[in-house]
């Protein structure tokens, strides 16, 4: 433990915890999760980390850095924390079924991870609900990579044990290969478990086991679900790595284009409380500035602390329904006391390190997350529609247009990713009423404008920063003080001013994704009127 924190010191980490996964560290305030590793020179490995730390997914931790201690012949690698838990405890926590389209929501998710490590060339190894974890707004992330796990065989069974071999495709024993349609059977199996509270697979024995997973019979679904759910999960479980689906394809389902729609609208309507929310806090804080307050705190020697306190509760009012208010009363009451005994330095460490300033963090950090989620449900909504007629429609070179629609290729698509004979009567329909063109390009300017959305939430970082780090017994004088210059030397009000033009520009990038949301027309089918009745 000693050489290892010693190591990590020296990258800058402070060791907070140890836990199951690895090491929790803190490096610049934000919080990290670390594994340690202990493998020889591996040019493989350290490939597959260097593209890790390129991939940048609204469904995949993020691989942040990594370093190698020569003497110790280990190898950290730097990831987010995820505050969420795992899929694994949230499944003890639920104790009972999930409902249709939460199990699906999630496994979407998990799906456009696969999709995106597998385009990049690399498998993932080790998926299991122990590997999947959530972030503190409840957003999916896909980590524990199977050679971070510290294995380095393709096939995986010399290094796991048999809860990685639950979820283990049939291949990967009767042929001893391993690729991205065996991560698929794993996706399948965790589906099932989400409906189930149940393993898809489970024997007192290993060799029981593995031999249910070749040759047993196929799981079944509560009746709660519907036909067409238990056929996509059937498809997914085909026992036949060449007929099971790939991510692209499952991805293509029309449940799945339906619940990323359907996602989209929901998150864009939550982004915009959250911004109403923001809002609020400019105008509570321009009440403090002009007169609640300082009307409380007039007169003689001002209180710091007290002012402060109360500023601070006033400014998570709105995102806690008022229960910061109490800690304004009590930051006024010290105001009035007068007790300007504590100094600029002792009051701005107790801002620096007060949950309040975390909470606020966590609200800006949680917009820019589910922004940037939603652009990439749009793209992949996009993606998959491109797609299906690809599939299904042959080119005309003369105008590059799509022209004749070909029956033998939709014949073929259609049962590859489950779809009954309703869906594909529906997915035929939207094909032949929908601008994919158009929808292409809508969904290219959600990835445009969730980047401009990046930009506001940076500005608005650092306004958070200045407020925070200025908030000091100076700020009355200047809230005082009359300001013949025409200048704002208030911090409260310069804040404020940082927090209208943020969430100005960050209404502007919510109202043009609500536009592009509006232009991809749902899959009218009646699994989604139960969803909303679900609601």
């Amino acid at each position: 433990m000693g050489q290892e924190q010693s190591t990590l010191e020296k990258n800058g980490y402070k060791i907070e915890s140890e836990t199951d996964n690895g090491v929790v560290a803190t490096k610049n305030s934000d919080r990290y999760l670390i594994r340690k590793l202990k493998i020889s020179t591996d040019a493989e490995f350290i490939a597959e980390i260097e593209i890790l730390k390129t991939i940048t997914h609204p469904h995949i931790m993020n691989t942040k850095n990594s370093f190698e201690d020569e003497d110790q012949n280990t190898y950290y690698v730097v990831m987010d924390y995820c505050q969420g838990g795992s899929l694994a405890e949230k499944l003890k926590e639920k104790g009972e079924f999930l409902q249709e389209f939460e199990a699906l929501s999630w496994t979407v998710e998990m799906c456009m991870a696969l999709r995106t490590i597998h385009e990049k060339g690399l498998l993932h190894r080790a998926l299991t609900p122990e590997n999947i974890f959530f972030s503190k707004s409840g957003t999916l992330l896909v980590s524990g990579f199977g050679k971070i796990q510290g294995s380095s065989n393709n096939t995986h069974l010399d290094t796991v044990g048999n809860e990685v071999i639950n979820y283990s495709a049939p291949e990967v024993f009767t042929e001893e290969t391993y690729d991205a349609k065996s991560e698929i059977w794993s996706m399948g199996c965790i589906l099932h478990e989400l409906c189930t509270q149940q393993f898809a697979f489970s024997a007192e024995t290993t060799g029981k086991l593995i031999s249910k997973i070749i040759s047993g019979p196929y799981p079944s679904l509560p009746d709660q679900y519907s036909s067409e759910f238990c056929e996509l999960l059937r498809d997914i479980l085909n026992r036949d790595p060449h007929s099971r689906p790939t991510a692209c394809e499952i991805l293509a389902h029309p449940l799945t284009i339906t619940c990323l729609s359907k996602k989209s609208k929901t998150t864009a309507e939550h982004l915009q409380t959250q911004l109403n929310k923001l809002r609020a806090v400019a105008d509570n804080l321009e009440r403090v500035h002009q007169g609640t307050t300082i009307g409380s705190l007039a007169g003689g020697v001002i209180g710091a602390v007290g002012g402060i306190t109360s500023i601070v509760g006033l400014i998570l009012a709105p995102f806690t329904l008022g229960a910061s208010l109490v800690v304004t009363g009590i930051g006024v009451g010290v105001g009035v006391a007068g007790g300007a005994t504590a100094g600029v330095s002792n009051i701005t460490n107790m801002v620096n390190q007060s949950s309040d300033r975390k909470a606020i963090e966590s609200i800006i950090k949680e917009f820019e997350e589910q922004i940037n989620a939603v652009a990439v449900w749009l793209q992949e909504i996009s993606n998959s529609l491109q797609m299906i007629r690809g599939r299904c429609y042959s080119r005309d070179t003369s105008n590059n247009e799509d022209s004749n629609f070909n029956q033998e290729n939709w014949a073929r698509f259609g049962p590859t990713v489950g779809m009954g004979l309703g869906s594909v009567t529906e997915l035929f329909r939207l094909l032949r009423v929908v601008n994919i063109g158009k929808i292409a390009a809508q969904a290219s300017k959600a990835v445009r404008v969730a980047e401009l959305a990046t930009g506001a939430i940076s500005t608005l970082f650092l306004a958070v920063d200045i407020f925070f780090i200025a908030m000091d017994a100076k700020e009355i004088h200047h809230i005082r003080q009359k300001h013949t210059d025409g200048k704002t030397r208030s911090e409260i009000m310069k804040f404020v001013q940082s927090i209208r033009q943020a969430a100005d520009e960050l209404q502007g990038v919510l109202d043009e994704l609500k536009c592009i949301i509006s232009a991809i027309p749902l899959l009218e089918d009646e699994r989604e009127l139960e969803w909303q009745h679900m609601d």
